[in-house]
Formats: structure tokens, sequence, C-alpha cells
């Protein structure tokens, strides 16, 4: 029963030297250590690590880093903006290549017999069929080569906030 104390007590010790313990467990404490010279010996070893402890430096943020860290979030943010505003651009770009290929057959229909093509050797038919792969296949083009510049963006902003 005695040792449970005891025992109690000890465990107590890295908590008093913390100046963690309410007012009850201090009183309880500061009873046994003036009885037990083992406790009390124990307790001021952890009073001196305490204290060695809170005078160590306190590790200090490298000067700049809150406003290079600032700076490098708004880059981030800008880069993200860009790209949302070049996939809606490619977005709109391709909409917008289709909508008018297509919308040019009523039109060839009306004008087709204005048209001459006998130059073509083709029909209107194959005349407007020709154009819209060709249109098409332009339109894949340049959608890729404006998918690879912004690649490449990403690529040299990437590089810069890294």
């Amino acid at each position: 029963m005695i040792m449970d104390a005891h025992q109690e007590i000890r465990d107590l010790l890295t908590l008093a030297a913390a100046g963690a313990l309410d007012a009850g467990g201090q009183r309880r404490l500061e009873d046994h250590l003036r009885q037990c010279p083992d406790c009390r010996a124990e307790f001021e070893t952890w009073q001196r690590l305490t204290g060695a402890i809170k005078d160590m430096p306190t590790p200090q943020a490298p000067m700049g880093l809150v406003e290079r860290t600032r700076r490098r979030m708004e880059r981030q943010a800008a880069t993200r903006a860009a790209q949302r505003r070049h996939r809606l651009l490619l977005v709109w770009l391709t909409v917008f290549a289709w909508t008018t290929t297509l919308l040019t057959w009523p039109l060839l229909r009306l004008l087709g017999g204005r048209l001459d093509l006998s130059w073509t050797g083709l029909s209107l038919t194959e005349a407007w069929i020709v154009y819209v792969v060709v249109s098409w296949m332009i339109s894949v083009v340049v959608a890729g080569l404006l998918g690879r510049r912004h690649q490449l963006q990403g690529g040299h902003h990437a590089a810069v906030l890294g």
C-alpha cells in the first residue's frame, strides 16, 4: 500500500516540475517530498531538466520566410487562374470552330447554285466534306499547339514555384 502511494507520487514528479499539477496534487507532492529524500532528489533532477529545456533558445523562422511563402502562394494562385483561363479559351475555340464549320453546310446549300466548283472536280457535298475534315484537322492542330504551350508554361511555372 505504501509502495502504491509512493509510485503515484513518482508519477507526479514530471508534472510538478513542469508546473502542471493542481493545488491538491501540489500539496500532496510537497508533503511526500518532505519525508522522502529519494523522491526529492528525483524531483530536483526533473526541475533542472525542465529549467534547461525552458532555457533553450526557441527556433525562429528564417528572415523573409513568411514573405517568400506568401509570394509563392500568390504565384501558384495566379498559375491556377491562368490554367483555368487557358482551358476555357481552348473549349470556347473548339466549340466555335466546330459550330461555324457545321453551320457552313446550310450556307453552302443556299449558295450551291452560284458556286463554281468545277475547278476542284468535286461536287458540293464532297467539297463540304473536304472543308469539314480540313477545318476539324486545323482545330485539332490548334488545340494541340495550345495544349503544348500550356504544358510548357505549366512546366516553367512549376520550376519557378519549386
